[in-house]
């Protein structure tokens, strides 16, 4: 089973990141952009997560005079996703679907997060397999129950993630960083990957038997 994470691993969630800064930028007055990002922090340092809709909610009370409110709203939650795939992300999840199955495993909200999942097309690339966790570190045993396996093999671009997948499955895991997104420098804090690549794509190119099980 293998076990595939979103964000800057098959997606490239820091230029998603960088558009909707410079879209906000371009739609409302600069001390109102400033805010708005800083009601994104104040967010996820709540929820642990990042959660858009909600931040959303908070930058409408924050400016109910707001005229582009709408506008701000549709660039947030009317991302094309698809557009931010990394270079063949799509057939890296179908050769993989050839060696074993396939599940997305991913942290987010429980409303942007699954949505994004669907319109980038993973949804139905993981053939409705997808699980979405605010920290998904915490569900190892539930992840075994929902997709028994014999083995697993974790991709991700956080290292620590990696390891705490290490730690919780042992022999039963092979952890795999893709390194890339911000947190391609972070330390493991824990076990190191068994495999480290530079990018998705490059796991076309690796034997299946790496892979373990």
């Amino acid at each position: 089973m293998f076990l595939l994470d979103v964000d800057n691993t098959l997606l490239d969630n820091d230029r998603v990141k960088e558009d909707i800064r410079a879209a906000v930028a371009s739609l409302v007055a600069a001390d109102r952009a400033s805010r708005f990002w800083s009601l994104y922090e104040d967010v996820r340092d709540e929820h642990g997560v990042v959660d858009f809709p909600e931040t959303l909610r908070h930058f409408r009370r924050a400016f109910p005079d707001e005229p582009h409110a709408e506008d701000v709203d549709r660039a947030v939650l009317s991302v094309p996703f698809e557009r931010y795939l990394y270079p063949r992300a799509m057939d890296v999840v179908a050769r993989l679907w050839a060696i074993g199955d396939v599940a997305i495993l991913s942290d987010g909200d429980r409303v942007y997060q699954p949505s994004k999942i669907a319109r980038a097309g993973l949804l139905l690339a993981a053939r409705g397999n997808v699980l979405v966790y605010e920290h998904k570190e915490d569900h190892l045993a539930e992840v075994e129950r929902r997709f028994p396996a014999r083995h697993y093999t974790h991709v991700d671009d956080r290292a620590a993630l990696l390891a705490r997948t290490k730690k919780g499955l042992g022999s039963k895991a092979t952890t795999v960083h893709v390194r890339q997104g911000h947190y391609a420098s972070e330390p493991p804090s824990g076990p190191p990957p068994d495999i480290a690549v530079e990018r998705i794509a490059d796991l076309l190119t690796l034997e299946p038997a790496r892979f373990g099980g």
